[in-house]
């Protein structure tokens, strides 16, 4: 899901219009943007572990959430909005999570988003809390006759439905502009208007690009009656966009979502281990194994966070300990990173973590035009930086009679 906030208008605010946009772009787009270098690796002092905590479990109390899709496009009309909303969402799924079929994020006008779906989609209605102000209503609707395709020549879309009040809805584009495009990666901020999210969304759109106003069709037609998409006020590979935007193949990932309720604890071999789908990295610290990295993969996709220095080894902590370090979530194909801070404090029978995204989101070496959005549009570079996770894992009494996990208490808040 991308946020439906309407760039063109704070674009125009900010930088005095389409012409000094344009030349804004020329400038930042001549910049490279480097991502932030990585922590120098390093190792807890072991003062931080009890004495007789050698044969502890190694526990995880992370979890990635994978929410394959493969399309997605978002209309916008904030400048010619309908009574009930201002932008249409359609996504496009074929894989074992959903099932096959489409669906339409209607962004309303109050803030908040109705869901229409094929009947025979498997939908997690706590998915779309993230989205904008949160759920208004989920409704199945038959969309087998809609076609939503992307690809080298751009999209081809073409959608009916009606909505709540029974009002005909119709979206199409289709592009006959054969030049080549250059789509590019980034973060899309999924989840900048949630006040109670959870999870932390992270959502990559790969190959992300917009509907060319040269040699294309686009209809938005709500209750007979036809609205103007919005624009983008600068050039894009030389030429001038809608803002309807696309990305094939997104890669969503959804970190430690709170109906996760106990922690992994992790069958180590070696310096690897699996759970929850996840494959950690470990690091030995004396006869202690920490945490290095977790990767979560999807097809040819993956996303993986490092943690420097390696997360410590919860069941061994002594009483009191207190502990912290930096974190690092990046993916491939590369689309930036998201960085931030994480702290650990044992507390009896408790290990206490809080997570906190500070760094926000960075494009590093993403290509031009996803810096020029990171550099003028604040959303892109504020809103990880608004989430903070709070976790409490219960440690057993002795810890050698954990099974396969431990219970797990934790939410996602934002703080503005």
């Amino acid at each position: 899901m991308l946020s439906s906030q309407h760039p063109p208008t704070k674009l125009l605010t900010w930088v005095g219009g389409a012409l000094a946009v344009a030349a804004a772009a020329t400038a930042v787009l001549s910049r490279p943007f480097a991502a932030p270098r990585r922590s120098p690796v390093a190792s807890h002092p072991p003062s931080i572990y009890g004495p007789d905590a050698a044969g502890a479990p190694v526990v995880s109390p992370f979890h990635f959430d994978i929410q394959p899709m493969r399309a997605l496009a978002l209309f916008n009309f904030e400048r010619d909005p309908d009574s009930v909303y201002k932008g249409l969402e359609p996504q496009a799924f074929d894989d074992d999570v959903h099932g096959r079929g489409l669906l339409v994020i209607g962004w309303r006008v109050d803030g908040r988003v109705d869901v229409f779906h094929d009947p025979d989609l498997r939908l997690d209605p706590a998915t779309y809390a993230i989205a904008g102000a949160g759920l208004h209503r989920m409704e199945a609707r038959d969309l087998s006759d809609g076609r939503v395709e992307l690809g080298p020549t751009g999209a081809s879309i073409d959608l009916a439905f009606t909505d709540l009040d029974d009002r005909p809805i119709q979206l199409m584009v289709s592009e006959t502009d054969t030049r080549p495009r250059r789509p590019f990666g980034l973060l899309a901020p999924m989840g900048d208007a949630s006040t109670d999210p959870p999870a932390l969304p992270l959502v990559y759109a790969k190959d992300f690009y917009f509907v060319r106003r040269s040699g294309a069709e686009i209809r938005i037609e709500i209750d007979g009656r036809r609205h103007r998409s919005d624009s983008l006020p600068l050039l894009l590979d030389s030429t001038w966009m809608h803002f309807v935007r696309y990305s094939a193949t997104p890669f969503v990932a959804l970190w430690n979502h709170r109906d996760h309720h106990t922690a992994d604890v992790l069958a180590c071999s070696g310096v690897t281990a699996e759970a929850g789908g996840a494959r950690y990295e470990l690091r030995a610290n004396g006869p202690f194994r920490e945490i290095q990295c977790m990767t979560r993969r999807e097809g040819d996709q993956h996303v993986t966070v490092e943690f420097a220095p390696a997360f410590p080894q919860l069941f061994a902590l002594r009483d009191g300990a207190s502990v912290d370090g930096s974190f690092r979530v990046s993916t491939a194909p590369p689309a930036g990173v998201v960085t931030g801070t994480w702290q650990v404090v044992r507390q009896g029978r408790r290990a206490e973590i809080d997570v906190v995204p500070s760094g926000g989101w960075t494009p590093g070496d993403a290509q031009p035009m996803a810096r020029f959005l990171f550099r003028v549009i604040a959303v892109f570079r504020s809103w990880p930086t608004t989430y903070r996770w709070n976790g409490t894992v219960e440690l057993p009494a002795p810890v050698e009679d954990v099974g396969a996990s431990t219970p797990l208490t934790s939410r996602w808040e934002r703080v503005r």
